[in-house]
């Protein structure tokens, strides 16, 4: 979830310190650390993105892995989002108000403002502590996760146990995540200011084998709870003529069964397939396929080709237009996500690997990406995204 304001509120500001905190942590973690070893990697990573409406986001990661002896490692990831949009075409409210691309809304105070370009932020960090043993046919993490925006400071403790068979031929690895939200927004734009709470237990189970000397599959299956705001308290719903803040069920059920294969080819290259089924008592059900193709092109080139085709019913309650101010069965939604849609997705990505006789160029790596997106509802968009990792 990804949400902005114009002024900080008092609980945003405690959020804003507990963030600076741990992220001065990481920094001097990381400013600390002597110059990497066999048991000590330090990875820095930008990316920017970009689309065809004027959309972009900038982002920052740092990651930090050491060895603590023996089975024991630790690991750090910081993250710093920056997100650009543009003026807004529509008046506050109206649904042209809601980024397609990044599904986040932005608080709009009036007309004027709206028309307005609009920057948010947004700082993540993620503690993990791994067990493995010399044999490694088992091991064990466990993490802590928080990211915190202006009006939104989002927790999450995981653990996670993977078990191998027959020399890591096949491998299980069980996932537990409970998460805890704290959604406080921002009083300025005329809506309701009142700190709201989201809950969200997590479990995940997958099996990886191998088919071959060249081949790989693995099949999951996924189920979560939430139960809290599942709203958005800065979008408005036309509803009975007037618009009125939107209300989502405050509990949700979701499953979901997973597959892929990966085959990797004689001529250098590799190819995935993938396909996931979801269902949630809301009432969606959505089917995604998708394939990716990757080809070493010369020593120095690799480029990736992508497809992904996507459907989806729409949520119960989900209407285009809804007659009464009591919506259905006393929700109303303006996410276009809740709809019943389509959509298509064509993508290539070139990555350029350095090598280089110079350690601190050495191991750099540039990524290029385009994608073009389209829909059933006529939505298109075309998707720029450039990035690189350098290991030090």
């Amino acid at each position: 979830m990804q949400l902005g304001k114009r002024r900080r509120c008092p609980a945003a500001g405690r959020g804003a310190v507990l963030s600076a905190a741990l992220g001065a942590a990481l920094a001097a973690a990381l400013a600390a650390a002597p110059p990497a070893r066999a048991d000590q990697q330090v990875d820095a990573t930008y990316h920017y993105f970009g689309d065809s409406v004027g959309n972009s986001i900038d982002s920052w990661v740092a990651d930090f892995r050491q060895s603590l002896g023996g089975p024991w490692s630790l690991a750090l990831r910081g993250m710093l989002d920056r997100v650009h949009l543009p003026p807004l075409p529509g008046l506050p409210g109206s649904q042209e108000n809601v980024d397609a691309i990044t599904t986040a809304s932005r608080p709009v105070e009036s007309a004027v403002l709206s028309k307005e370009s609009y920057t948010k932020q947004r700082e993540e960090l993620t503690g993990s502590l791994h067990w493995q043993p010399h044999d490694r046919r088992v091991r064990l993490s466990g993490s802590y996760y928080v990211s915190h925006e202006s009006d939104f400071l989002g927790q999450q403790v995981s653990a996670t146990l993977g078990r191998d068979w027959n020399g890591g031929a096949s491998a299980l690895a069980l996932r537990g995540a409970f998460g805890f939200d704290r959604i406080h927004p921002d009083e300025h734009t005329g809506g309701d200011p009142t700190a709201r709470h989201r809950a969200t237990l997590d479990v995940t189970g997958t099996w990886v084998q191998s088919l071959s000397p060249r081949a790989q599959g693995q099949i999951g299956v996924e189920f979560t709870t939430v139960n809290g705001y599942q709203s958005n308290p800065y979008r408005k719903v036309y509803a009975g003529g007037q618009p009125l803040p939107e209300t989502h069920p405050e509990s949700r059920v979701r499953g979901a069964l997973f597959g892929q294969v990966d085959r990797w080819l004689t001529t250098r290259a590799s190819v995935s397939f993938g396909a996931r089924y979801y269902a949630d008592d809301w009432g969606i059900q959505a089917g995604t396929f998708d394939a990716i193709f990757n080809q070493y092109l010369g020593d120095h080139l690799i480029v990736r080709y992508r497809y992904r085709y996507h459907v989806q019913s729409a949520a119960s309650f989900y209407r285009d237009l809804y007659a009464s101010a009591a919506g259905i069965d006393g929700y109303r939604t303006a996410d276009y996500k809740l709809q019943d849609f389509d959509s298509n997705l064509f993508g290539i990505k070139v990555s350029v690997p350095i090598e280089s006789r110079r350690a601190w160029l050495d191991g750099l790596l540039v990524d290029f990406k385009y994608e073009r997106y389209f829909d059933s509802h006529s939505f298109a968009a075309n998707v720029l995204e450039t990035g690189m990792s350098w290991p030090f």
